[in-house]
């Protein structure tokens, strides 16, 4: 995989995690719970950038609480 597909991959599960809270109704503070970041943290990945350091547990904590297989949330979920 190059880097190019590999920085898709990652907006997309961004992507993802905003359409997640959205859907389910999530204020940014019990998504921030979920997740196990800082809004700050949240802030940045609802406007598209991607945090210098973005941690596996995010992944498995979405995956984990949104019952959605960790490939998956790499793929794009919304309609």
């Amino acid at each position: 995989m190059n880097k190019e597909s590999v920085a898709l991959s990652i907006k997309q599960f961004l992507d993802n995690i905003v359409y997640l809270r959205k859907k389910s109704g999530l204020s940014k503070k019990e998504m921030t719970k979920i997740l196990g970041i800082s809004i700050g943290t949240l802030n940045k990945i609802e406007k598209g950038d991607i945090p210098p350091l973005l941690k596996a547990e995010i992944v498995f904590n979405v995956s984990d609480y949104f019952n959605i297989s960790t490939e998956d949330l790499f793929r794009k979920l919304s309609d």
